[in-house]
């Protein structure tokens, strides 16, 4: 019967702690406190051992836990390292000011560095009592460590660790004048007292994968955790169960791939934790009573990380990881995967600003081919306007829900007859349970109901259709968007009493002013020599648009017979109006509803 690891436990001082070597392996992260946290930390200990500037008698404070593990005469940290690290930069910023009185210290200067017996020949060696092992920041606290050093050289260093780590440093000098002046002495009593009761537990176990087991243990308690840690704990710990004699090289090679994906992440200004939230819930089944909060994540790995060979092939989930974070950079820039734009991701974004759920859609569409790929997207910037206009996002909360069960379906879309059915049972289904509502909301929709930007888009976007319908492959979107096109009043914004008595309905003409059937876009140019002028004055204006929706007000443009143009004209029910009066505003708003059903997919646009 095999016996359970042995794990030791010791409750000491940071005095006692830094008798012994430490060193952060280097498949660690890296360090990366802010100055919040470590003046919070600071302030903390400050608060707990002193009233005022007087030091309390009997009193301690409880720093948490370390995990280590020993190898060769130093102990690997596991768990901690940011604490560890923070109190390290503290021991060297009170010995520099010792230093910079003319005075010296050897307490402190032997919590910083102490003698150490080769294992090999037996001779003395003088080490750091704290090394780090990962990318720049070895070096930089080496350089913050020998007193010897010029600290302005880490300038050249630019990695991020290495601008944390002096970042850190300066915070504490900064609080140690703010704290204690320029009273070296207080500085050292300070030091004494921190050292004594500063309490911490050090648990060590026999090796590292034992280490990774009990960080694991420790740290999965629910609430407040790193689970990105925990999950690349998780990783590690499944990677060593392949038996492989060469772990540290799969650890290195494991955590570089983690970095990696990570980095991606950042680089689009993203959380990795909402990307593999969406991730899981585009590739996995789920449970989602509770949409499957980030908080869940951990224990989903737990459980279902063997159904899925996670746990067997941990290398190759993260590489998936890394394809997928690229793609969802891509998505989060409005790009195809391919980094091309894609016009309705755009729309999206400047519809719903930082919305996202439509992300695990997208994750679970990636390998579409780029075409269906480009028509999902519309089929989803559709329904998602259509949930806006309607005011339905409230009452449709399982709207992440349905994405997360149609990705399921997605995944296994090849080809178009499978995608075509995959639209008309999800979205067209959907739309059509709108219907009535879209309907009401359009006929109802005036400029002060949604914001400009909105308004805009609802101009621009059945601009853009009635063109493309005449023309064909017109310009995108963002040309209707463009500041050389504005937004006409046709019945004018005016304050002058004439021009409003001579409306039909004097009384509400602020009301039919804002009303959608009396909005249009058109070119600046043109626009701003209308201004304020009767419908008759402007007649003149709308035929010189190019854009065929304001000129479609005052004629009926054609050329030849049965032209793409004519039938358009026909085809669209695009009227024109000889007086612009309530009848006509309420007559053109009606005819943009049904323009609306067309450019937003409740009608079989006729071809």
């Amino acid at each position: 019967m095999a016996t359970a690891p042995r794990i030791e436990s010791h409750n000491l001082s940071i005095a006692d702690l830094f008798k012994e070597f430490y060193a952060v392996p280097d498949f660690q992260r890296e360090y990366v406190w802010a100055d919040e946290n470590v003046e919070k930390l600071l302030v903390d200990i400050i608060d707990e051992l002193y009233d005022n500037d007087e030091p309390l008698e009997d009193s301690e404070y409880f720093l948490g836990s370390l995990v280590v593990y020993p190898d060769q005469g130093t102990f690997q940290l596991i768990d901690g390292q940011q604490r560890l690290t923070t109190i390290y930069l503290l021991f060297c910023a009170i010995r520099d000011f010792v230093i910079e009185s003319g005075n010296k210290s050897k307490a402190i200067e032997g919590l910083i560095a102490g003698v150490d017996q080769d294992t090999k020949t037996g001779l003395d060696i003088d080490r750091y009592r704290l090394t780090l092992q990962y990318g720049d920041g070895a070096k930089v606290l080496e350089i913050i460590a020998d007193s010897k050093s010029n600290i302005s050289s880490i300038d050249k260093i630019a990695s991020e660790s290495a601008t944390k780590l002096v970042d850190a440093y300066e915070t504490i000098r900064e609080f140690l004048l703010s704290r204690f002046g320029s009273s070296v002495e207080k500085r050292l009593q300070f030091s004494g007292i921190f050292t004594s009761r500063v309490k911490l537990i050090r648990i060590g176990t026999l090796n590292l994968k034992s280490a990774l087991k009990v960080f694991e243990t420790i740290n999965h308690r629910g609430v407040g955790l790193n689970s990105m840690d925990l999950l690349k704990n998780y990783l590690f710990i499944n990677t060593s169960k392949q038996g492989s004699k060469d772990l540290k090289s799969h650890w290195k090679e494991l955590k570089k791939r983690w970095d990696k994906m990570i980095n991606i992440i950042h680089d689009c200004k993203e959380d990795p934790m909402r990307f593999l939230r969406y991730y899981i819930m585009s590739h996995y089944q789920v449970n989602l009573q509770n949409n499957f909060p980030e908080e869940a994540i951990y224990d989903w790995f737990t459980k279902e990380g063997s159904r899925y060979k996670i746990d067997k092939y941990p290398l190759k989930f993260v590489d998936t990881l890394i394809k997928a974070s690229e793609d969802f950079s891509n998505f989060t820039r409005c790009k195809n995967v391919d980094g091309s734009d894609n016009q309705s991701l755009k729309n999206i974004k400047k519809l719903q600003g930082r919305y996202s759920q439509h992300f695990i859609l997208l994750l679970a569409a990636r390998e579409l081919p780029k075409d269906l790929f480009i028509e999902l997207c519309c089929h989803i910037e559709n329904l998602l306007f259509t949930y806006t206009i309607t005011r339905s996002t409230r009452k449709d909360i399982n709207m992440i829900r349905d994405f997360s069960q149609w990705s399921q379906d997605l995944l296994e879309v090849k080809k178009r007859e499978h995608f075509e059915t995959f639209i008309e049972l999800y979205f067209t289904e959907k739309l059509v349970s709108l219907s009535n509502e879209f309907n009401s909301a359009f006929r109802e929709l005036t400029e002060s109901k949604i914001a400009t930007y909105r308004i805009r888009y609802v101009l621009a976007k059945i601009t853009q259709f009635v063109d493309n319908q005449a023309y064909s492959n017109v310009s995108q979107l963002d040309r209707y968007l463009d500041k050389s096109i504005t937004i006409e009043h046709i019945l004018p914004k005016s304050v002058n009493p004439e021009l409003r008595s001579k409306f039909d309905k004097p009384n509400e003409y602020g009301s039919y002013v804002e009303k959608l059937g009396n909005l249009v876009l058109l070119e600046k140019t043109i626009n701003s020599s209308l201004s304020d002028s009767t419908y008759d004055a402007k007649k003149s204006g709308y035929k010189q648009s190019q854009l065929l929706l304001p000129r479609s007000l005052v004629e009926k443009p054609g050329v030849g017979n049965n032209t793409q143009l004519n039938r358009t004209v026909n085809d669209l029910n695009l009227d024109q109006f000889e007086v612009w009066d309530s009848k006509a505003i309420d007559k053109r708003q009606e005819m943009l509803v049904h323009l609306a059903r067309r450019v937003w997919g409740f009608e079989t646009q006729h071809k």
